[in-house]
């Protein structure tokens, strides 16, 4: 129980303390998929490892204004780096909603053949990401101790609250708000929901967590969204306080915007002037390409089709992509 009856002692006052760009660790990314596919991704934004044993993870389940017992880390997550935490739910024996969490593995039965045939899917191989695994164990009783061996914290489903917190210290990020019950999950302004059954990833220029309970909370504001069952970005993560991005984005790094979008109307802006534009599908399948180009801001339209999107354009600088999702 290292560290919990600290924990526990600890109150949600809403009253943080500030956190500073690029001073201590912030939740990178947050996996809502289906059954116990559960991920969050921490980032160091500092120049010196940490040590995670000093840090926990909670969740406030639909509204709660009190944590569940809270899950301590462990580990040293480097520099710039990420560390990615899983819900454990590995047991062999298990079914249904029970069932572990993807490992890209699929078998079917051959049509022609009759024999069982094995495929593997790396994009769909979530446990392999892992750093940590969190507490499967569900446990319903009163006992404090017995709570303690069964953190519950990763079993979020996208209507919980989740705090990062420094052990003695507070608060030091938050996904949704501590409070707030928002029904199916928190949305953006038009009702699209983003907290469920979703991926979302923080964005490039966001250098610290938030600390402290927000009035609403707006996910359009820190994060990209993305498809559910995504899990690609996971390990590696995109910051301003990383200098080798920092150079990269003065070299032209680019936004899209809305993300996700609930109409077919995108808007681009590059920090340098664009001189060709590609847009894929998942299938690889080009959509639409614009050459010979020189402005740096474009409107662009996609199909009417709901789906994933990968926008590919080039500068003076080189070539890079993003993702969009079109609801």
């Amino acid at each position: 129980m290292k560290h919990f009856i600290t924990l526990l002692l600890i109150t949600l006052c809403y009253n943080f303390s500030q956190a500073q760009d690029c001073s201590d660790l912030f939740i990178s990314e947050y996996v809502e998929g289906w059954s116990n596919n559960k991920a969050l991704e921490i980032y160091n934004p500092t120049e010196n490892p940490i040590d995670l044993s000093y840090y926990s993870v909670s969740r406030y389940t639909n509204g709660a204004t009190q944590a569940s017992t809270p899950q301590q880390l462990e580990g040293i997550i480097e520099p710039y780096s990420t560390f990615v935490i899983g819900l454990d739910k590995r047991d062999p024996e298990g079914t249904g909603y029970d069932a572990p969490m993807w490992d890209g593995y699929y078998t079917y039965t051959d049509s022609i053949t009759n024999e069982e045939v094995t495929i593997y899917d790396a994009d769909s191989d979530l446990q392999s990401r892992i750093d940590f695994w969190a507490n499967g164990t569900y446990y319903g009783g009163t006992d404090p101790d017995s709570a303690a061996m069964y953190p519950q914290t990763m079993f979020f489903n996208g209507n919980d609250a989740i705090t990062l917190e420094m052990i003695g210290g507070g608060v030091i990020d938050l996904i949704g708000k501590v409070g707030d019950d928002p029904g199916a999950g928190w949305t953006d302004e038009n009702g699209a929901i983003w907290t469920k059954d979703h991926t979302l990833v923080r964005i490039e220029t966001v250098t610290s967590g938030v600390t402290s309970n927000p009035i609403n909370f707006d996910p359009t504001l820190q994060w990209d969204s993305l498809a559910v069952n995504t899990f690609t970005n996971l390990g590696l993560h995109d910051c301003a306080c990383n200098p080798n991005t920092q150079l990269e984005e003065a070299g032209g790094g680019f936004l899209i915007y809305p993300t996700p979008s609930t109409n077919n109307t995108l808007s681009i802006k590059n920090n340098l002037n664009i001189t060709d534009l590609k847009i894929f599908n998942t299938q690889g399948k080009l959509i639409t390409h614009k050459s010979k180009l020189d402005k740096n801001q474009m409107e662009v339209c996609l199909p009417n089709v709901s789906g994933l999107y990968i926008i590919s354009l080039t500068d003076s600088k080189g070539t890079k992509s993003k993702s969009i999702v079109l609801k």
